[in-house]
């Protein structure tokens, strides 16, 4: 739905570190047409939206990210998002292995 024209989306499994253990990140990586950097830092409050018509038009209510974070905070990970506009966006979730 966000992956843009093509709508292709890689999925990238490799091995990472927290401050304290070693860890596994899991990157989301689409070719859509990114988040302006205003947008990044409230990306996972509930119910916010970068564009509300667009997605009303897609059927998002918001929620998707807020509940991704919950879920990695409540594992003792990290969400790290990093989007250019007009490049795409990268979703990272990392997790620790202990």
């Amino acid at each position: 739905k966000y992956g843009g024209a093509g709508g292709d989306v890689v999925v990238r499994l490799t091995q990472d570190t927290l401050p304290k253990s070693a860890a596994l990140r899991i990157e989301v990586i689409d070719q859509g047409e990114g988040i302006d950097p205003q947008h990044l830092p409230r990306l996972t409050e509930r119910f916010y939206r970068v564009d509300s018509h667009r997605s009303r038009e897609k059927g998002g209510t918001g929620l998707g990210l807020a509940i991704v974070k919950h879920i990695v905070q409540r594992h003792r990970g990290r969400l790290h998002i990093v989007s250019e506009r007009g490049k795409g966006s990268t979703f990272a979730v990392i997790l620790p292995l202990e």
